[in-house]
């Protein structure tokens, strides 16, 4: 059975460097014969979480969505940026949202595995966003992968075609993308 990996940016930004990263790692997915959907959290259009516009008005058609996409896969690609030390609020909300109660259907979340990457123009390339978003993701009962990888100096590691350009950084993409096909687990 193939696998299916759902590959979600934690950025907004046009051209952004962990979009770029996102993509070379589907790119290798898709060589070892995963079945991956890319997704962009702003074509969801959710809300900043409120609890009281929940209750008002139930769950937003984009949170449905997201629900859905993740049921839909057995694993999840996550790259987020850092921001001031932590992941992305764009990505915090859909976690939040997505987390939510569904009449009829159980969290999207446990049991699935996921694999973490990050990427920065900065020296330390989003390094310390990723232990964070490690705990939320593994409190909500995804099983995180080992390994991860964060790209200093992004700006300047991908060629015109998204290739990354230093061989050390592609074989730890590589790394990550294998050990998280090799951990998710097909019944």
């Amino acid at each position: 059975m193939t696998i299916r990996l759902l590959a979600i940016s934690g950025s907004s930004r046009q051209g952004s460097v962990n979009t770029r990263l996102r993509d070379a790692a589907v790119s290798i997915a898709r060589r070892h014969s995963a079945e991956v959907r890319a997704l962009d959290l702003r074509e969801l259009d959710l809300p900043l979480y409120d609890g009281d516009s929940e209750a008002a008005t139930g769950l937003p058609e984009g949170c449905l969505r997201l629900k859905q996409a993740i049921r839909d896969h057995h694993a999840l690609l996550v790259v987020s940026p850092e921001y001031n030390g932590f992941f992305t609020p764009l990505l915090k909300n859909a976690i939040d949202w997505a987390t939510r109660p569904q009449e009829g259907y159980p969290s999207p979340f446990p049991g699935k595995v996921a694999a973490l990457l990050a990427a920065s123009p900065g020296a330390l390339g989003g390094i310390r966003g990723l232990p964070a978003l490690r705990v939320l993701l593994s409190g909500i009962g995804v099983l995180v992968t080992p390994s991860q990888m964060s790209l200093p100096l992004a700006n300047k590691a991908f060629d015109e075609n998204g290739n990354l350009i230093n061989p050390q950084h592609q074989k730890m993409l590589e790394g990550v993308v294998v050990e998280l096909l090799k951990t998710v687990r097909i019944d």
